[in-house]
């Protein structure tokens, strides 16, 4: 059994998905994911493309004149989303005066976590050097997964260029939601769970952690070092948590000690927690008391943003 850090356990930040190669971020003009479901389309003309998983949306109502104002919003979605999983939130925080980066992740980033780290510092010399994001303000929401990719970028931060570091504290906000903390087992359960039909989950999960334990130097060592980043070296602002009592993929109790540890460290932490919910689907199942939840904590955080003069 492993939990956190700081009591010699493991705390587990995945879901899973099947295997998708791993894309580089280069700015690359391109057509975005086709979006579903939505109240107002997403225009082809305010989709910027980076890479095959990393886009900008910004809210067609807004005149181009006013986006270098408009604070960002960094979105980590849970494995194998695609835009109209997530189309809901990017029109969440349009409301909310945001453009949203959405930066996929894939399975391979984690079951071999030197690819992720990679994919990590990708992402922060983006935010760091591209003309559309460098100057504004940054906000993060991250799910299930994306909970890992952010503690990698925490990762590469700390190990390589103070740039990234001083980019991450351009985070004003951070929100996390579904985030996969557990057991080594539990983590194998989440991969079973997303490639295999239930006649075959008990194979996967067995073949899953004899991966990990054979290459523990190439996966594990790397997410100890994650989790502890996360746990001890976070970013101090203020953070909200969205989580349940009844989450497979979830511990709510190394959840709770996480939030603990983070107002022992000075940081302002707020959580909204359900007796019954759904993994990354917390919006969903309760979607009003999501969005009041999130509207309060991200108005309280960015009320002096400044408003473009048309």
């Amino acid at each position: 059994m492993y939990c956190h850090p700081r009591q010699g356990h493991f705390v587990q930040m995945c879901q899973s998905s099947s295997m998708i190669p791993d894309p580089k971020i280069i700015a690359d003009a391109g057509s975005p994911p086709k979006a579903q479901a939505s109240s107002e389309p997403f225009q082809s003309s305010n989709v910027k493309k980076y890479s095959h998983s990393v886009f900008l949306y910004t809210d067609p109502s807004v005149p181009r004149s006013c986006w270098p104002s408009r604070p960002l919003l960094l979105m980590l979605p849970w494995l194998g989303s695609k835009a109209h999983s997530y189309e809901k939130y990017i029109h969440l925080y349009f409301k909310l005066g945001f453009d949203v980066l959405v930066a996929e992740s894939f399975v391979s980033h984690f079951l071999w976590p030197s690819k992720g780290l990679d994919y990590a510092g990708n992402l922060l010399n983006l935010l760091s050097a591209e003309k559309d994001l460098a100057s504004r303000s940054l906000y993060v929401h991250a799910f299930s997964i994306g909970g890992y990719t952010f503690a990698q970028m925490l990762v590469s931060s700390i190990s390589n260029h103070k740039k990234h570091r001083e980019m991450l504290e351009r985070i004003q906000g951070q929100v996390f939601d579904s985030l996969v903390v557990g057991s080594m087992e539990r983590m194998a359960t989440g991969v079973a769970r997303m490639v295999a039909l239930p006649a075959f989950q008990q194979i996967i999960v067995n073949g899953t952690l004899l991966y990990f334990s054979l290459l523990k130097a190439y996966t594990v060592d790397y997410y100890e070092k994650g989790i502890q980043t996360f746990w001890n070296s976070p970013v101090t602002c203020p953070a909200l948590f969205f989580y349940c009592m009844d989450d497979p993929l979830s511990d709510h109790n190394v959840v709770e000690e996480l939030l603990k540890d983070w107002e022992k460290q000075g940081i302002q932490v707020k959580a909204k927690r359900w007796n019954s919910s759904t993994h990354a689907g917390h919006l969903r199942k309760h979607p009003q008391e999501y969005t009041e939840t999130l509207n309060t904590f991200i108005q309280s955080l960015h009320q002096n943003t400044p408003k473009c003069k048309l």
